[in-house]
């Protein structure tokens, strides 16, 4: 009963306020806000204003993550083979591929967001709970 005492004094309470407060917010809230980092890389072909565009997609929870990958569309853009759209269970970090005609000045945009992840991941994994989160990332594509 003695060591319950403390909390009736309202400077304990407002420090013990303050640090829940402080542990909450600097401890795993931005995973959530935050759960996938995008990076988008342009490199060129051998051919003239042909790219192969990868979107490295990184897992920042430390459970897989069922994810939709695709890029947004661009008339400036023409998908050599198909314009794919990906779904595969994340679990640290993964490369997404798409060979592209560029027909002037542009920019690629690929996107990642989390879905559900039933049929996704395997039923065994720790998987992260589905979230409405979309991240995205752009680069520049320069013809010559």
């Amino acid at each position: 009963m003695a060591s319950l005492q403390m909390f009736y004094h309202p400077r304990a309470l407002v420090h013990l306020l303050i640090l829940c407060l402080f542990l909450e917010t600097a401890y795993g809230q931005d995973n959530w806000k935050k759960p996938l980092s995008l990076d988008m890389i342009i490199s060129p072909m051998e051919k003239p204003n042909k790219f192969t565009a990868t979107l490295r997609v990184r897992n920042n929870v430390g459970q897989c993550v069922a994810v939709k990958v695709s890029t947004e569309i661009n008339p400036n853009i023409k998908y050599i083979s198909s314009h794919a759209i990906y779904t595969s269970c994340l679990c640290s970090v993964n490369n997404y591929f798409w060979d592209i005609q560029v027909s002037t000045n542009t920019a690629l945009q690929g996107k990642a967001e989390v879905v559900p992840a039933r049929g996704i991941c395997p039923d065994d994994e720790n998987v992260f709970p589905e979230t409405s989160y979309v991240g995205t990332a752009t680069q520049k594509v320069v013809v010559s």
